[in-house]
């Protein structure tokens, strides 16, 4: 039997807008790098198909909160 976590987790598109509280079509463009100073958020590709692990919304959620400048400032 395989242990699984939270963290191990993956996430369709759908439901990781769903975790995140946004649109489906936002996420997409998020992804897609179609909204300014929004920083990349971390995925797979199956094809057609995008995934996202948990792991890594949560991370991008704690890093997305602050954008520091090249000089080191908030």
């Amino acid at each position: 039997m395989v242990h699984t976590n939270e963290y191990s987790r993956v996430l369709t598109l759908k439901e990781a807008a769903v975790y995140l509280r946004v649109s489906k079509a936002h996420l997409a463009n998020v992804i897609n790098r179609k909204v300014p100073d929004v920083p990349r958020l971390r995925h797979a590709r199956v094809g057609r198909r995008i995934l996202i692990k948990a792991e890594w919304l949560d991370q991008w959620l704690e890093d997305g909160g602050q954008k520091v400048t090249t000089d080191g400032n908030v």
